[in-house]
């Protein structure tokens, strides 16, 4: 706790600044100057038009002059008091900022380090919880305080959905009830020093020279109680808060430049008359090209988050002597463009180098030159010439988008390989170009002309950050906001990027978050609503993937949570199959732990017919909601190195695998006989199980994390079959059969690892294979109801059936086919027949399998 020496709000030169602020001779400084402007103005005015018209008389004249005198005095005056107070008393001498210290200064006054709004805060916090006879200012004083004087920050409550006058309405209900009962951790307590503290280390991290109403809003998140519980209640953290000072702070920062409309900056971007004066003309480039300076002029020069870096490499790059040219490398959606756009407003603005400064950033639109010439020698002959209008010019930097489809290899269907004609300019230091590809375009095709690459300078883009694509939907979300007149939350913007990151595996971000939040202002839009909320977002990726996300449904909860009993429907005996099954998928749905891999990775082990697939097919039922959502892959198909591109893809050829699990990702992956997959192909697998992802044959991103992958193997059977002749105990079988496994290397150890379980799916007892007839009658049962007979299952019956199809070799699958040949061919012949119609009970005879109509 501090001393409170340490803390002395009225012995700071900012607390003057609070108190004149106060005084109406500068109280009424602003409007007052506004007032004796227009007043100036319409004098004037008033007198031109009659010194112009002679309509008035020579006083009349003079009065207005004398009246456009005094008013141009009089606002001078209080322009100048106003910025006194601005520039003077709201902003004294800075001293540097102390972090943290073990013996603090004896001179040290945490108070000095307030912004002007801040101390106006403070003030009126003291003020407050002096009227209210408060011992002590604490934590939840400052925040009422706080929310009570700066109504801009209305902008962050009203985007996180927290009221503003609920919240007013909780504290004092909290300042009445602490006062009544003298509660010490509210009435005694004096913690607003430790969340001034916390906001002074806050304020340098945030690029602030004094301590910010923002950085205490932060440190008020971390620290007040009330506050804290606020945010757990409306699932909010204190990064959030922190993110959305941001918002608040950049938008702030933008409102003010803009207003300074005499600046340079701002005079720039309004253009110059008759830029061809200062430069060469490029009659040629301008047919077959725009002008990025020009775009931005009418976007209004947005600049973009982040990739500093990246554009800072780019600089140095484009202003070398030598090897000035800069091949820009990312997949579409990283954002390529807009890196280029704002190389191009830096450079408009005089932000950039001196080599790079105010040039004009033109991107070559090839294919509409390709579109209007009839062979490769006309294309060749204008391109020559608009890289000889470039160098005249002088004050160019070329762009040429997807570079890879006008390089090296085989001409294509639109395409035309210009490295013949651009290869003699490149080495030109008067020539700077950027050029933009893909990582597949520069393997495939630019590294095929090394003497191409070797003028170039490789800048690669990887996929933004989720804090990046945050602040990149923020101010996407205010020109969207504009567009459809729909309210963005801020919950709406972290739901995006969460489901995005989670199912839209297709586009990286931040492409895949700003189309999300596009689509999402169009469905709110179609449906009449006011406001984007995190549930709209949650029920257009459920269209989209047809994955249940968001709030857990009471339907699903409920299937969760009696996964067991369902499965145990359709699977006799196997419950520790059944258990880890479930066990799993509630954590995966819960999201209690954070893992990479798929939702559940099982290895079946078995002898045949003992359940392994049915298990798989039960699964899919329940949880993805048809039999349908199983992609069943018979692995023996896969038995050589060669198999691969069959599986995975490759050029011209969709992968088995890759393509369904693409199309479908909410699904049961069955990987049946595993064992007889080639070694190469199972080591495919170690990244799913492990990472959740797959690079198929095209270089695309496959992802698994919302699949279960469930591989089925009967390999080592005869060591169970063995262990039940010798009536060994079933839990001792698994570690002997995992040896074999291993000893005859069918699998390796970092194989079965990557599984969440292996389980062992015990044979068959007669009892088990009684219930099972049970179920396979059943479902025969259900098909003959649907054509009006009313078939009679009998205990004989089915004792008859497991006596004919009992094999602890094949397991159940053997009584299928006593059902096929005693019981379904004899009900077929009948209802060709006519024999069987529609009314009918029937029961079957066991002894002769003959068809009974009672």
């Amino acid at each position: 706790m501090f001393n409170a020496n340490l803390f002395n709000l009225k012995k700071t030169e900012i607390y003057r600044a609070v108190k004149w602020a106060k005084h109406p001779a500068f109280r009424f400084a602003k409007p007052l100057k506004k007032l004796f402007l227009f007043l100036f103005i319409l004098f004037f005015l008033l007198f031109l038009y009659a010194f112009l018209t002679e309509q008035f008389s020579k006083s009349s004249q003079s009065l207005a002059l004398g009246f456009s005198t005094i008013s141009l005095t009089l606002f001078l005056f209080f322009r100048l008091e106003d910025d006194f107070l601005n520039s003077k008393l709201k902003k004294p001498a800075l001293k540097p900022i102390i972090k943290e210290a073990a013996v603090w200064p004896a001179d040290f006054n945490l108070a000095e380090f307030l912004s002007f709004k801040s101390a106006q805060t403070l003030s009126e916090a003291l003020k407050f919880a002096k009227s209210k006879k408060f011992p002590e200012v604490n934590s939840s004083v400052l925040f009422y305080a706080l929310l009570k004087n700066n109504p801009n920050l209305n902008f962050i409550f009203s985007r996180a959905v927290l009221n503003t006058n609920e919240i007013n309405k909780i504290l004092r209900a909290h300042f009445k009830a602490a006062k009544k009962e003298k509660t010490r951790d509210i009435y005694y307590s004096n913690d607003f020093q430790e969340v001034i503290l916390a906001a002074l280390k806050t304020a340098p991290k945030r690029g602030h020279q004094r301590i910010e109403t923002g950085d205490i809003l932060i440190s008020l998140a971390k620290h007040d109680l009330i506050f804290k519980k606020i945010l757990i209640d409306s699932k909010l953290k204190v990064q959030d808060i922190e993110n959305l000072t941001w918002w608040l702070e950049s938008l702030e920062k933008e409102i003010v430049e803009r207003k300074k409309f005499w600046e340079r900056k701002n005079l720039l971007k309004k253009g110059s008359v008759g830029k061809e004066l200062a430069a060469g003309y490029t009659v040629t480039l301008d047919k077959f090209s725009t002008d990025l300076s020009e775009t931005l002029r009418k976007e209004g020069f947005p600049e973009i988050v982040g990739r500093s870096k990246e554009i800072k490499v780019m600089e140095r790059i484009l202003a070398r002597r030598e090897i000035n040219n800069c091949l820009l490398v990312g997949e579409p959606g990283v954002g390529r463009k807009r890196v280029v756009m704002d190389l191009a407003r830096k450079s408009v603005l005089g932000e950039s180098l001196p080599e790079v400064n105010y040039k004009r950033v033109v991107q070559l639109d090839l294919p509409a030159l390709l579109a209007r010439t009839e062979s490769s020698s006309e294309v060749e002959n204008i391109l020559d010439r608009i890289f000889q209008e470039t160098i005249r010019a002088g004050n160019i930097i070329l762009v040429i988008d997807e570079f890879h489809n006008f390089i090296g290899g085989k001409e294509r269907p639109g395409v035309i390989d210009i490295s013949g004609v651009v290869g003699s300019y490149l080495h030109l230091p008067q020539f700077q170009i950027v050029a933009v590809t893909t990582y597949s375009g520069l393997h495939k095709y630019i590294e095929e002309k090394p003497s191409i690459l070797a003028l170039f300078e490789k800048v690669e883009l990887s996929e933004v950050s989720e804090d990046e694509t945050l602040m990149i939907l923020e101010k996407l979300a205010l020109y969207l906001e504009a567009k459809y007149k729909i309210f963005v939350t801020f919950p709406a913007l972290k739901e995006i990027i969460s489901l995005t990151e989670k199912y839209v595996s297709d586009k990286p971000l931040p492409k895949s978050a700003t189309d999300l939040l596009d689509e999402a202002m169009v469905y709110v839009s179609s449906q009449r609503g006011k406001i984007l909320f995190p549930e709209h977002i949650a029920e257009i990726i459920s269209e989209k993937t047809e994955i249940p996300v968001g709030e857990i449904e009471a339907k699903e909860k409920e299937t969760l949570l009696n996964l067991e009993k369902l499965l145990h429907q359709r699977i006799i005996n196997q419950n520790e199959a059944v258990d880890e099954i479930s066990a799993s998928l509630r954590r995966a749905r819960a999201e209690v732990t954070v893992r990479k891999g798929p939702m559940g990775c099982f290895l079946f082990l078995g002898p045949t017919g003992v359940g392994k697939t049915e298990t798989a097919k039960a699964l899919a039922e329940i949880y993805f909601g048809s039999e349908q959502r199983i992609i069943r892959i018979d692995m023996s198909e896969f038995q050589s190195v060669s198999d691969i591109p069959r599986l995975i893809g490759s050029s011209g050829e969709e992968g088995f695998l890759t393509t369904q699990v693409r199309e479908t990702p909410f699904s049961l992956i069955l990987l049946d006989e595993i064992e007889k997959a080639h070694s190469n192909i199972l080591n495919l697998f170690l990244q799913v199980l492990d990472e959740g992802y797959l690079t198929d044959g095209l270089g695309r991103k496959v992802d698994f994390k919302n699949s279960i992958i469930i591989a089925t193997s009967n390999a080592g059977y005869q060591i169970i079959l063995q262990a039940l002749k010798e009536k060994r105990e079933w839990p001792s079988i698994k570690p002997k059969l995992l040896d074999y496994l291993f000893e005859k290397a069918i699998f390796r150890p970092e194989f079965i690892n990557r599984f969440d379980a292996v389980v062992v799916f015990s044979p068959l007892s007669k009892e088990n294979l009684l219930d099972i007839a049970e179920l396979m009658l059943q479902k025969l049962k259900k098909s003959l109801k649907e054509k009006g007979i009313d078939f009679v299952i009998t205990g004989p019956l089915k004792e008859k059936i497991v006596e004919l199809g009992y094999d602890p070799t094949f397991g159940a699958r053997q009584m299928r086919r006593v059902i096929q040949d005693k019981v379904e061919n004899i009900l077929a012949s009948a209802l060709l027949s006519g024999e069987l119609k529609r009314g009918d009970r029937i029961e079957i005879d066991p002894e002769q399998f003959e068809l009974k109509i009672k």
